[in-house]
Formats: structure tokens, C-alpha cells, sequence
């Protein structure tokens, strides 16, 4: 920067776009870089940059800018520390006017996002890219250099705009939807305004929130449907009488919930022993209680709920019958509550929730003024950023709540959340997002945009994603923390059915799940209590065949299985009753999946068992006899007729890999003919041509080599690269025979081969597969 005595780089800035929905963001004037101290320097004679140089440093020295952790830069000493003031002297600060940033609310869809324009303040220290902080300032009302008229229409919800009456620099040409806008018009003025956010929270403006969803013509998707709460002696807190309040007649009152990390230090809870007691009102006014339940119960209070739902305090903790009938009734609850509060913050009970105490929040925002430009800096610079629909977004996925894995069907199922992040109380219902330092703005849905009748199957696939992040404290909690999201899911989608967590809407395509790959993973241990529908309870091992049956490590990856022509094989399962169905697979999807024996049954494909490939019915009598010999076998098996192959391999030839780089590379739809890898338990193998030749030759080498069964489950074209598109793929896993009839797959990865390849394998027939 030259003269920073006479010029100043803001001089020029176009700050008065700030807050508009004009698009002019490319060139000088919106761009701007200088180290910290030409920031401050310039700041001499500028007081916009002095109130940016003050805000840039405050910020530098808050915990709760450094609260990402991947910005925290880590000491030899393992101690996180703040910048050096030697360190903030050498910063560099990015600024520009951004107007592509999103606020997105937490549905997994398309509903409730909104665009801003802001300008951003990216402070990079000590050179390191990933060492900086980032700082969002919104517009905080009308103004600016050039003479301009806010006209407001609606009440701040219309289509306000700014104009201008001189000629020259600040004018830009923009087409809105209506068409060019008029010579004297720069923009519109966007809705969503900055605001100063109270360091204690402002009830009544969160009633306010709430008020606005009930009574809002668009707010549709938010309303309570006519389910109703029908669980025998369902409970609820009564914040009146301080106590817990028992459902006698199937009408439960409005109430709201709560959706917290437990953690595992000791709180108060509800057992046989002290039900009667806490039944007894004033009982929860001197109890123990943590305060991130206490400080809940004062939400629920100042916004005028009654009653509100709290696992701990509403299911006999030591009743298992209880807690899997309420357990089972999960996605009910949160849905048909008026309100879920979301104390996301806390990493256990007795965390709190910031802002409903004094003390409790620090960071205070800086007002600042550029040319008649009110601007005010956002408190969470993550609630503004661009990112795809059905992602988690970022104002909430960093927090404690979010590593969760129960906490996520309890917001997913919510129609109305109030989110309390560790400085900001944020507003997310299938409707839009609201937050406190943030104007209220609702936008508009476009009817045929909104998911809520319809099978998607990347919302499926990013919720799953999403929720294969969360961590368990117990690895066998997996299939009831899931148990509500899979339940909503079937609802919403007009009566999808799941199996394991899969939907039969497009069940072969994401039976091809994978996991990253991970050298410590392994089948989950425990079991799933299955409450069946005469009552009895039984606990059934997770199947290997579902994502569901392995210990998460990093996530799951995008489903395989994508391919145009897909074909599989006709499933079945049982249902709750121990009834076999056929899972209708593609039934809510665009296309159905063609049997998996058109693909295996070509000119060439060599098989000598035709007749089973074709059946279309599967009878009782066909099945395996240990699935009643063990009646809970039924309840994680799944069954199909496919072709099979038997090959041999030598086991003492296997390799561990021990990254994700040394998985054999022919594993993934490159291998057109011998050898190629299969995954057996944790090690890899390769199959030999020549250890299939001919019986001699197995019979010569049978102390050495060891039979293994392939099954084929999937198939489609290939897309990619070009001189293989149309090509043929084939899905075959690696299974082992647990008891008579009854296989397992060898481990959580398939192996993908070229069409051609399957045809030539050896020993292959048609058969019934019962996988558990």
C-alpha cells in the first residue's frame, strides 16, 4: 500500500453492496490485502480501519474464535495457544465483499436457504494456511456514500430496495427476475440484516421465533400433524409444578424437548426406585438436577411451554421394556413436540446452555460505520457458507452435539429447533434459519422443490454419511440411535421400508456401501434388542451385509452401486412378525433394477444351473433349516438367488494393508482377467488362474490352497473411463459358511471385476444365499 498517510485502500471499496443482492464482486473494488499493521497504520487516519484493526485484534485474542479446531494451531508442547502479538504483526488480512455465502438451516433438503451478501475478513498468521480466523460483517440497516431510499414493504419482508439519484461509479447493470432493472436502481436490499446480539439471550425474541412458525401461512411443513403421542403412560416434565407428569389418557398437553450430549459423569435420573417420588409436585425444584436440564427447563419457562420431554427423567432407566417402547416411538416424540432444544455446546449433562445465564457468553460484536454503511460483525462466521443440499451445515457440525450419534435423529425428526451453539442461539425449521445477530427472514419454498413425499436417494445417502461420522459411547446403541432417523425416513417418504438401516426405495444399489478403509475395523460387537410383536424381546447381532454391521472408522463412502443398467438379485427379509418378504427394490425410485440373471446368463457366461436364476417366489419351505432351529436369525438375514463361484486361493499368501494406499489396486472394476484381489477377514489375497485349472492340480495343492465361495450381487454399466463406458461390472463378495445354509460375508469389502472376467470363473452354479 503507497502514501498510507493520504490514501486508504477503503477509499474505493464498494461497501455499499454490502447487503444487496447486486452481483459485483470481481473486480478491485471488492478486493482488498494488506498485513495487519498496514491495517493498522492506515487506521491513523481512517476510522473504519481503526474499527477493523480493533476488531481483528479482539477477535484474535477470543477461545471462541479459535473454537475450530483445525484453525487451533497445536504447540511441540501439545498446548494450544492463541497468536503472539509478534505473530499478529506479521498477519495478513484478506478482505472482500462475498456474495455468494448461504444460510442454510439443518433440514436434509432443499428447504430453508437463503443468500448474503457480506464482507469477509480473512486474517491469515504466521503463513500458515490453515492457522487464520475468519470474520463475517453484515449490513446492519439502510445508508451509504451515495444518496439512496429504503423503502420497506411488508414489514421487512418485501422486496425492499436501494436506490441512487447521481450518476457515475457505484452504478452496476444487473437483470433481476422481473428483467434489466431500472437506470436509477443499484439493487435490492436483502432481507436478513445484521444485529447486536445480548450476551444474555432475548426470550422475547426466540418467542417471537416461535409465534412466527405457528402463525405463518408458508410454515406448512411445520405444523403438527393429527399423530398424536400414543404411548402408554408417556411422560413429560411439568415445568410448573416441577415435576414428573404421567399421561393417563392418551392427551398429552403441547410440550417441548430436549436433545443433549450425556456424558459420563453421574446425574440425576429416573428409575423404579424414584419414580413415585418424582411424580410428587415441587419434587424437581431442590433435586440435583445438572444444569443443562435445569437451564432447559428455564427455556421452556420463559417462552411459555409447560411441559417438556427429557430421556433421563421420562424413561425408568432400569425398565428395558420402557425404554424400548419409548425407545421404538423416538422419531414420534421429537416430531409432534412444539419445540426441541438442542443444548449443542455442552459435552455432558452439566455443561449448561449458554446465554440463559449470566456469564455464560463473552465474545461482544463491534458496530461499525463506512461511509454512512452501517455493518456489524457476525458472531459464527460458520452460519454464512456456501455448501451442497443434504450437507450438515457448518454453524452446527463442529460442536460436541454433533459428534453424537443419538442426538441426530432426535434434529432430524424435529420440525422446530432452537439450536444454543456455545455464543449463539440459532432458529432452524423445515421453513428457513433465524439466529440472534441475524434479522429474522423467511424464505419462500418453490413447491416442486420440496422433499417431503417423495424417495431421494442422496438425501438418504448424505444423511448416512452424516450420521456414520457420530461416535457411541456403547457400539451396540448403533441400531436405536438410527432407529427414529430410518422411521422418519419411511414416513416422510410415503411408507419406504428399511432393512438395517438400507431402503428398499433402491435397496440393491446401496447394499454396495463401503467404509473407508481402515486397518483396526471389524465386526461391531453386541446385539439389537428387537422388541417382536407378541413382546418378547430378543437380541439379534448385527448382519455383516449391512454398513451397519462394522465399526465405524472415518465415514462412509458415496455409494458404489450407481451404474446405469443396474441389475440384482430379487431380496427378501423378514419383518418384525418373523414374516418373509420380498423387499421391493426400485419402487420408489426412478427406475427398477433388471434381474441380476440377465446380466450372468449371456452367450458365454457358462453356467450349467439355469432353472433357480428365474424364480420369482420364495417359498418357506425353501429355506434353510437353522433359520428356525435359531429363531433370531431371522431377524438380520437376508436372502436371494444368485450365482456363486468357488475358488481357490492360498492363505498363507495374504498381505495386511496398512493404509489406504497399499489396498491392492485391481480391488475396484479394473481387472478384466486373472489375477485379482479379493479382502478376506483383515488381510487381501490374490486369486490365481492357475490354482483353478483343473481338479488335479486342486487335488495336488489341497494341503496348501483353500476354497472360497464368490457370490455375485450387483451389476450395471460402467461410465467412466471413456474406453470402458458401457462395459459391464460385476459386485461379488467374498462370503463363509457359518452353519449349515447360512453364510456371512468374509469381510466389509467387495471386490468389482469386469463382466468377462465373472464368466470364466470355475464352479459356479445357481443357488439360494441366506447371508446373516
Amino acid at each position: 500500500m503507497d502514501d498510507l498517510g493520504s490514501t486508504h485502500w477503503c477509499d474505493s471499496f464498494a461497501f455499499e453492496l454490502i447487503g444487496t443482492d447486486a452481483f459485483h464482486f470481481r473486480d478491485s473494488n471488492s478486493r482488498a490485502e494488506l498485513t495487519f499493521k498496514e491495517l493498522q497504520l492506515s487506521g491513523e487516519n481512517c476510522e473504519f480501519c481503526a474499527g477493523l484493526t480493533k476488531l481483528v485484534d479482539y477477535r484474535s485474542r477470543q477461545p471462541a474464535t479459535w473454537a475450530d479446531s483445525y484453525r487451533y494451531p497445536r504447540r511441540r508442547d501439545g498446548e494450544r495457544v492463541m497468536p503472539t502479538e509478534e505473530e499478529m504483526k506479521g498477519a495478513h488480512v484478506q478482505i472482500s465483499i462475498h456474495g455468494a455465502k448461504e444460510a442454510r438451516n439443518w433440514s436434509f433438503g432443499f428447504e430453508g436457504t437463503s443468500h448474503r451478501t457480506v464482507l469477509d475478513v480473512n486474517v491469515v498468521i504466521g503463513g500458515i494456511p490453515n492457522f487464520y480466523f475468519e470474520i463475517l460483517l453484515q449490513r446492519a440497516g439502510p445508508g451509504g456514500r451515495v444518496p439512496v431510499t429504503h423503502k420497506p414493504e411488508g414489514g421487512g419482508y418485501g422486496d425492499d430496495t436501494i436506490t441512487y439519484d447521481a450518476p457515475g461509479g457505484w452504478r452496476v447493470s444487473s437483470v433481476s427476475d422481473d428483467g434489466p432493472r431500472p437506470a436509477t436502481q443499484v439493487a435490492s436490499l436483502e432481507a436478513a440484516l445484521g444485529r447486536s446480539r445480548p450476551l444474555e439471550v432475548d426470550f422475547t425474541m426466540l418467542r417471537g421465533w416461535l409465534d412466527l412458525c405457528l402463525s405463518h401461512e408458508d410454515h406448512d411443513l411445520c405444523q403438527q400433524d393429527d399423530e398424536g403421542i400414543h404411548i402408554p403412560g408417556f411422560r413429560l416434565v411439568d415445568v410448573e409444578n416441577m415435576c414428573i407428569w404421567e399421561d393417563t389418557d392418551g392427551q398429552a398437553p403441547p410440550f417441548a424437548t430436549l436433545s443433549y450430549v450425556w456424558g459420563t459423569e453421574p446425574f440425576l435420573r429416573l428409575v423404579k426406585g424414584n419414580l413415585e417420588t418424582l411424580m410428587a409436585p415441587g419434587s424437581l425444584r431442590n433435586a440435583p438436577l445438572p444444569l443443562t436440564i435445569s437451564d432447559a427447563i428455564e427455556v421452556c419457562r420463559n417462552l411459555q411451554i409447560r411441559y417438556i420431554w427429557i430421556d433421563s427423567l421420562c424413561i425408568i432407566q432400569d425398565d428395558e421394556s420402557d425404554m424400548l417402547e419409548i425407545i421404538d416411538s423416538m422419531d414420534s416424540i421429537y416430531r409432534q413436540s412444539v419445540l426441541t432444544i438442542v443444548a449443542a455446546a455442552g459435552v455432558n449433562a452439566h455443561a449448561g446452555i449458554p446465554g440463559v445465564r449470566p456469564g455464560t457468553r463473552t465474545l461482544v460484536q463491534q458496530q461499525l460505520e463506512v461511509r454512512g454503511v452501517p455493518l456489524i460483525d457476525s458472531v459464527d462466521h460458520r452460519q454464512l457458507r456456501m455448501q451442497t443440499s443434504y450437507q450438515e451445515p457448518e454453524w452446527i457440525s463442529g460442536t460436541p452435539w454433533a459428534q453424537r450419534a443419538w442426538t441426530f435423529q432426535e434434529a432430524l425428526v424435529s420440525r422446530r429447533i432452537l439450536f444454543f451453539t456455545a455464543e449463539l442461539a440459532y432458529w432452524s425449521c423445515r421453513q428457513g434459519l433465524l439466529s440472534e445477530d441475524t434479522v429474522e427472514h423467511f424464505k419462500p419454498l418453490i413447491k416442486s422443490v420440496r422433499l417431503d413425499d417423495e424417495f431421494d436417494p442422496l438425501e438418504y445417502q448424505q444423511i448416512a454419511v452424516t450420521f456414520s461420522k457420530r461416535k457411541l459411547t456403547f457400539e451396540s446403541d448403533l441400531g436405536r440411535a438410527y432407529l427414529g432417523t430410518q422411521n422418519y425416513l419411511d414416513t416422510k417418504w410415503g411408507g419406504q421400508k428399511f432393512s438395517w438401516g438400507l431402503p428398499h426405495g433402491a435397496f440393491g444399489s446401496f447394499l454396495m456401501w463401503e467404509w473407508n478403509f481402515d486397518t483396526t475395523r471389524r465386526q461391531r460387537q453386541g446385539t439389537h434388542p428387537i422388541k417382536e410383536a407378541n413382546g418378547t424381546i430378543v437380541r439379534v447381532p448385527f448382519p455383516t451385509w449391512s454398513w451397519m454391521g462394522w465399526m465405524e472408522g472415518g465415514q462412509l463412502i458415496h455409494f458404489f452401486g450407481d451404474e446405469p443398467d443396474a441389475h440384482s438379485p430379487l431380496f427378501y427379509s423378514f419383518d418384525r412378525a418373523s414374516k418373509l418378504v420380498e423387499i421391493k427394490d426400485g419402487q420408489h425410485w426412478r427406475s427398477r433394477p433388471h434381474p441380476i440373471a440377465d446380466l450372468l446368463l449371456g452367450e458365454s457366461a457358462g453356467s450349467d444351473e439355469v432353472p433357480p436364476s428365474r424364480k420369482t417366489e420364495l417359498l418357506e419351505t425353501e429355506l434353510p433349516p437353522e433359520l428356525s432351529a435359531t429363531p433370531f436369525l431371522k431377524h438380520r438375514a437376508l436372502l436371494f438367488y444368485s450365482q456363486t463361484a468357488t475358488l481357490r486361493y492360498d492363505p498363507s499368501a495374504g498381505f495386511k494393508a496398512t493404509s489406504s494406499l497399499k489396498i491392492p489396486s485391481g480391488l475396484k472394476m479394473t481387472r478384466r482377467e486373472y489375477p485379482f484381489p479379493i479382502m478376506i477377514g483383515d488381510k487381501f489375497y490374490k486369486i490365481l488362474e492357475e490354482h483353478q485349472n483343473d481338479e488335479e492340480n486342486r487335488e495336488n495343492n489341497k494341503e496348501v490352497l483353500r476354497d472360497i465361495k464368490l457370490v455375485a450381487v450387483f451389476g450395471g454399466q460402467m461410465t467412466k473411463p471413456r474406453k470402458f463406458r458401457g462395459k459391464f461390472r460385476t459386485y461379488i463378495w467374498p462370503i463363509i459358511e457359518t452353519s449349515p445354509g447360512v453364510w456371512a460375508r468374509a469381510s466389509y469389502m467387495s471386490t468389482v471385476i469386469f463382466q468377462d472376467l465373472w464368466n470364466i470363473l470355475p464352479r459356479k452354479k445357481w443357488e439360494l444365499i441366506t447371508i446373516v
